[in-house]
């Protein structure tokens, strides 16, 4: 799906590069969704100590970090000599690869065999699907899921609210930091990427670090808080005024957060999520997270760069509040 999406830029026909954001879109849902449902169905299966399940999420979101500082600076030379398409071009070799080690080296697994039930739950969450092989009797059992625990409407308010606000921040930091620099000046986005992945690398690498002496409820809630803050002062002391040392601080100090929000809601994930439904509320998560990035990019004229990072410093404040919840229910 990644490789139609990527070949899709070489067209010159609207309709397609549409049929291509369409597949890169269920390439996105797969993502982030079946490789962390596998990962755990696998893990439970094998019998593994539940500690090691948080340090590989800490680990596997270091190594995408390393990936990620290689990738920007070698899409910035491509696009150098090649042009803006060259990148997209590129990265179907890394994804062939990708798919060649999965296809070698992955074992189906469906979850629910010998999978963990999540805490508490009893029947209602089953580690076998009760629906069988019917899709729409599965996704309605996973709602069902969804609402008969408040744990896991927490964690898909923190991811939901969390991501939306990173999305607004991917699309909005390009232009911020163009009106911090000034007209005229070339922002050189391949060096400034590989600096925000290195954040990212920090933050991965301090939640491999703090997992071994706090639960993960008390880092989300903690990281949350910090998260809303440094984009509260990039909105707040970096926009306003166009400077530029508040809003790279304030940006960097963002990316670290989110260097340890991947494996933390990898961690709260596979603690509270049903075995059986994993997949599939992960899926549902990401409806309220595509709508917080429409409704704010279909208001982006009336908002404004400004009224945009906003928007994403009060959907990081709202998921400050739900972890901070979570954080209260696990320990009453």
């Amino acid at each position: 799906m990644y490789a139609l999406s990527a070949l899709s830029t070489r067209c010159a026909q609207l309709p397609l590069l549409f049929a291509g954001r369409v597949a890169g879109g269920l390439g996105t849902s797969l993502l982030f969704s079946a490789p962390e449902a596998w990962l755990v169905s696998e893990h439970q299966r094998s019998k593994f100590d539940d500690k090691y399940l948080g340090q590989t999420f800490g680990l596997a979101y270091l190594g995408d970090a390393i990936v990620a500082i290689a990738a920007g600076q070698l899409a910035g030379a491509v696009a150098s000599s090649r042009g803006p398409v060259a990148p997209f071009e590129l990265s179907t070799l890394f994804l062939a690869a990708g798919a060649l080690v999965v296809m070698l080296k992955w074992g189906e697994n469906f979850g629910g065999k010998g999978g963990a039930v999540a805490e508490g739950e009893g029947d209602e969450a089953s580690s076998e699907p009760k629906g069988g092989g019917d899709s729409t009797q599965v996704v309605k059992e996973a709602k069902q899921a969804m609402l008969s625990d408040k744990k896991i409407l927490l964690v898909g308010a923190v991811q939901a609210l969390f991501e939306g606000a990173m999305y607004i921040f991917v699309l909005q930091w390009p232009p911020a930091l163009k009106a911090a620099l000034g007209a005229g000046v070339a922002v050189p986005f391949g060096k400034i990427f590989s600096c925000f992945m290195v954040c990212c690398m920090l933050g991965s690498t301090s939640f491999s670090a703090l997992s071994r002496k706090f639960k993960p409820e008390d880092l989300m809630a903690g990281m949350l808080a910090i998260a809303a803050a440094a984009m509260t002062a990039a909105t707040t002391l970096g926009v306003p005024s166009g400077a530029l040392l508040p809003l790279v601080a304030s940006f960097f100090a963002f990316e670290a957060c989110v260097g340890m929000y991947f494996p933390l809601i990898g961690t709260l994930r596979s603690k509270y999520l049903p075995d059986a439904y994993r997949g599939v509320i992960m899926n549902l998560f990401g409806i309220p997270l595509n709508l917080i990035v429409v409704g704010v990019f279909l208001s982006i004229s009336k908002l404004g760069l400004a009224g945009a990072l906003t928007c994403s410093a009060s959907a990081l404040g709202a998921a400050t509040i739900a972890g901070l919840v979570l954080r209260r229910t696990v320990r009453s």
